[in-house]
């Protein structure tokens, strides 16, 4: 009877170790994906994906505001 109690009472301690480790993996990937800035932007007239930082569409050569 004693065996079977300490073998629940290691069983419940894993999964608190488990699922707590879990939650705070997810709340650090959460906070990676809020803090990430988008690079590209999408460029209405040609339909075209392009870095923030361009002046001017490598497709159709005409220049961005």
């Amino acid at each position: 009877m004693t065996a079977v109690i300490n073998f629940l009472i290691t069983v419940f301690v894993i999964f608190c170790l488990i699922r707590t480790i879990n939650v705070l993996g997810n709340k650090l990937s959460r906070r990676e994906e809020i803090a990430a800035e988008p690079v590209t932007k999408q460029y209405s007239y040609c339909k075209s994906e392009l870095s923030i930082a361009a002046i001017r569409c490598p497709h159709c050569t005409s220049e961005l505001e």
